[in-house]
């Protein structure tokens, strides 16, 4: 006969917590899998399992014994690591139980379903428009049950077992209430990982064991064919962005509303003096922009939904391969979105604020600001975590990665992604190459790699070609202005003032080895822009059917006339044109312009013939 548990101390609430971290860790490939609500991007699992770990860690450090303690270690750590919709709802879960716990150093059922449903209380006021069939409706259920038996039974292992059944029951019947749900064949993503969480309390609660439960013994309650390619829920908003504020009397419910009109499924959870926010939008910028007036943001984060979204669809059938790149590779938005080709944003520097690049500010607006102030503007390569991410989310869908970066000669980006790579379970499958080049040229590198890819060639055989075809493209930049070279720390004053008296214009390019030099000077700029599209003429009639790539920093008509001069000598076929990333337009500025030429050398391709 067991012993009745009449009470849940700091002790064994840390340790349950710990056991229910374990068990959403276990489950969060399944989550993944099923997750189609509010949008199918395939990381429920992920996310909530990160927001578990960073709750255990929490009350792993926490010293005090106290429940009331402990759970504020738990709400605070919630707070810091939530994670998307799933972890922003869970964060608000465990502060409201916080509340319910304070003062107190040990809990009875009583006190414990109390707490429970001031818990979910909280977690529904958090959501802006709350949906019956999700998470919420799960935890309502639990706690209220609790609520009807806990006066009659003080057992807390029993009254958990009890409560655990009845929000199993109310799981089962969520795709009842969502018809997405219905549709795809799956319970809800949010509502079977808090299941989970419960599942690990209630096994804690009995054995006293924080140990791993059997993989799939939840599975059955949820349906069990899961048609992820078949679920049209509507996508409007791109990016799932979270921000994390700290500051002094945040009022969240006017925080609420004026970040009502960016997106939806927004959340707002936390205190009057740390906020965490969660939302769907098409305009992270905007979103940090009011966050900012509340406090200073501590983390920031934006996900791509239509990317993951591709990739849970493609997880249901092992891809080959995925291109990656970073977003100093100059291609069209619609080419990079027709290929899949994944982008990690390098960071923008403007006096000490950090934008990602394509994500939180577009070349427009970042060159509107080199334009028109004197701000300090640089740019970063990407932390590799920024990697480890990206690789995280693709690779259990490809069974190899290749991934394409701008020159190690100019950037630590490459250096970035080996280490987000390294002593991870898939890293002997990420094939991380250097360009030797960036903008245009990289762009035309990953072009011919996203083509090939799409032809199916062998990896072996895509990776050799690259490796080779990046020996022959060049990159002539034309530079009709000092003052930025100047202004970036490329050009010294003294050299920047007499180049301008003598109304030099430089011609740069890039060494085979993927180094910065100079090609020529031109003086005034017609003889600059002539010069340069003689530079990318003469190489593109050395090569086997040449390509062109153009971009340009404010300057559209000069990169159509670029194009159209091009082809008064040459039959190249499709030259694409697209703004210059902010690596090389920071340094060139305003005006310029750059022609990317890529082929095999026609020695070369006679030889292959």
């Amino acid at each position: 006969m067991k012993i009745k548990i009449k009470y849940i101390d700091g002790t064994r609430f840390k340790r349950s917590i710990i056991a229910s971290a374990n068990r959403v860790n276990q489950m969060q490939d399944h989550l993944n899998e099923i997750n189609v609500f509010p949008v199918p991007d395939g990381d429920t699992g992920t996310n909530m399992a990160s927001t578990m770990q960073s709750i255990a860690r929490g009350a792993e450090t926490c010293p005090s014994d106290s429940i009331d303690h402990i759970s504020d270690a738990i709400a605070d750590s919630a707070l810091n690591g939530a994670r998307g919709n799933s972890g922003a709802i869970l964060a608000q879960f465990f502060q409201g139980l916080a509340e319910g716990m304070r003062g107190k150093a040990r809990v009875n059922s009583h006190s414990f379903a109390q707490a429970a449903n001031a818990a979910v209380a909280r977690a529904r006021e958090a959501i802006a428009t709350p949906r019956e069939g999700t998470i919420l409706t799960v935890m309502k259920d639990w706690a209220h049950h609790l609520s009807e038996r806990a006066n009659n039974n003080s057992d807390i292992a029993e009254l958990l077992q009890d409560s655990l059944a009845k929000a199993k029951e109310s799981l089962a019947q969520t795709p009842n209430k969502l018809k997405v749900l219905k549709k795809a064949g799956v319970v809800d993503a949010g509502a079977q990982g808090f299941v989970h969480l419960l599942e690990g309390i209630v096994s804690f609660i009995d054995t006293g064991k924080v140990n791993m439960m059997m993989a799939g013994s939840q599975l059955a309650h949820a349906v069990k064919s899961v048609n992820l390619a078949k679920v049209d829920t509507p996508m409007t908003f791109t990016f799932c962005t979270e921000c994390l504020i700290q500051g002094e009397k945040i009022d969240r419910h006017h925080l609420r509303q004026e970040l009502l009109p960016c997106g939806d499924s927004l959340i707002v959870v936390g205190t009057a003096r740390k906020v965490r926010v969660h939302i769907h939008t098409n305009e992270p910028k905007s979103v940090f922009a009011i966050a900012q007036k509340w406090g200073a943001l501590l983390t920031t984060k934006i996900d791509d939904m239509r990317k993951q979204h591709h990739d849970a669809v493609a997880g249901l059938q092992l891809q080959k391969i995925a291109l990656v790149t970073d977003s100093t590779c100059d291609l069209p938005a619609d080419f990079l979105e027709k290929h899949t080709i994944h982008v990690v944003p390098v960071v923008l520097q403007i006096d000490g604020q950090s934008y990602l690049d394509r994500v939180e500010m577009k070349p427009q607006d970042f060159y509107r600001i080199l334009q028109t102030s004197q701000s300090r503007m640089t740019t970063s390569q990407p932390p590799a975590g920024s990697f480890k991410n990206i690789y995280d989310r693709i690779a259990p869908h490809y069974e190899s990665v290749i991934s394409i970066h701008i020159a190690e000669k100019l950037s630590g980006t490459i250096s970035a992604a080996r280490t987000g790579a390294a002593r991870q379970p898939y890293s002997d499958r990420v094939h991380v190459v250097d360009s030797r080049g960036t903008s245009a040229a990289l762009g035309l590198l990953v072009a011919e790699a996203a083509e090939r890819i799409e032809k199916d060639q062998p990896l072996a055989e895509i990776l050799d070609h690259i490796n080779h075809y990046r020996r022959w493209i060049r990159l002539f930049v034309s530079i009709p202005t000092l003052k930025y070279l100047m202004r970036s720390g490329r050009l010294t004053r003294s050299k920047a003032l007499l180049g301008s008296l003598l109304n030099l214009k430089p011609i740069i390019t890039l060494s085979p080895e993927g180094g910065v030099v100079e090609a020529a000077k031109a003086v005034g700029l017609k003889n600059l822009y002539r010069k340069t599209l003689r530079f990318a003429i003469d190489y593109a009639r050395s090569l086997e059917n040449p390509r062109f790539s153009i971009v340009h920093v404010l300057a559209p008509d000069l990169a159509n006339w670029y194009r159209d001069q091009i082809r008064l000598y040459l039959d190249p076929g499709e030259i694409l044109i697209t703004d210059a990333s902010p690596a090389l337009g920071v340094h060139t500025g305003i005006g310029s312009a750059a022609i990317a030429v890529a082929g095999s050398p026609r020695s070369f391709a006679e030889e292959k013939l």
